[in-house]
């Protein structure tokens, strides 16, 4: 997450560190020398920012807020599973919301921590993806198969659509139409204002959709762990073109300009052509496993690794340069 003149990143293990932007001076990591009782694990959601404050949810179960300057533990709050997913900030209510493998969706106070009244919502599953606040709709989506949508302030269900198969990526909304991929292989439209899915049979692809889909104008960019990145109508979900890359997606492509940035689990990056699918340039070699969706950062591209390593990219002429991070 790149959040004004910060970096903030998790580059081992279980801990989160913070860097400043362009000097890339290390400024702390959580947990410190001193925080020894805090063992998050692992941390596979994106954190959320605000001007003070830094929210995650660690793989141990626990909800972190951290100080944004110092790096140091503010509140914790535990759930009774693993938090796989990248909590949701609604900052004009100073509430988290907090998707569980427990099953619930917890809302919290956000200055400290504390559980808003009516909450948590229970599912009948356990909880991969990020909760997508509208408004005041709040909509998850459960292994249980169901897309719900809730009363962001109260918690209360306001009605749900049933798909019958996990739903695993993190939704999005596209005006009425929300996004969400399955592990029966299908990406499903479900339509938000008649409640009911929008595609009728979605094409099915060979595994599952589990990263974020990207929605540019009319057109759904999904990728899918079969290796391919399918470009689909918004409309319809009829597959406009589909790009197949050497090896399985799990990250979120980033449109820049017209090219699609994309980048497969095992660190080849590909540039796009977003209308076409012909690739703009050659495809780069990290030589590294890659599970982060990119990152803008000004007119480049932030790749993370899953061994720890940085890189940028230029994604006009698709060279790449390792970012040299200093570690404590």
């Amino acid at each position: 997450m790149v959040s004004q003149d910060r970096l903030f990143i998790s580059l081992e293990a279980g801990r989160l560190s913070a860097y400043e932007v362009g000097s890339w001076r290390f400024l702390w990591r959580f947990p410190g020398q001193n925080d020894r009782n805090l063992r998050p694990q692992a941390i596979y959601g994106t954190p959320a920012v605000t001007a003070d404050a830094v929210y995650f949810g660690g793989y141990d179960g626990n909800v972190y807020a951290l100080d944004r300057a110092q790096g140091s533990l503010r509140w914790r709050f535990a759930t009774d599973g693993p938090i796989i997913a990248a909590v949701t900030l609604d900052e004009a209510r100073g509430t988290l919301y907090v998707a569980s493998d427990d099953g619930r969706v917890y809302a919290l106070n956000a200055q400290d921590g504390s559980l808003r009244p009516g909450w948590p919502f229970r599912t009948g599953g356990g909880i991969w993806s990020r909760p997508l606040l509208a408004g005041d709709t709040l909509y998850v989506a459960s292994m249980d198969g169901k897309l719900y949508a809730l009363d962001a302030r109260e918690g209360r269900k306001l009605w749900e659509v049933e798909v019958g198969a996990g739903l695993v990526s993190n939704p999005v909304l596209a005006g009425g139409t929300l996004l969400v991929g399955a592990a029966d292989r299908r990406l499903y439209a479900v339509d938000v204002n008649a409640r009911s899915l929008k595609w009728p049979v979605p094409p099915r692809a060979e595994n599952w959709f589990w990263a974020e889909p990207l929605v540019a104008g009319d057109t759904v960019y999904a990728p899918n762990l079969d290796g391919n990145v399918y470009a689909l109508a918004l409309q319809d979900g009829t597959v406009r073109w589909a790009f197949a890359a050497q090896n399985p997606l799990r990250a979120r492509p980033l449109l820049v300009g017209q090219v699609l940035v994309v980048v497969d689990r095992e660190g080849v990056v590909y540039g796009l052509d977003a209308a076409t699918g012909s690739e703009a340039w050659t495809p780069q070699q990290l030589m590294r496993r890659v599970l982060a969706d990119p990152v803008p950062l000004g007119d480049q591209v932030l790749i993370a690794a899953h061994d720890g390593n940085v890189f940028l990219l230029d994604p006009r002429a698709g060279s790449v340069q390792r970012l040299e991070l200093p570690r404590p």
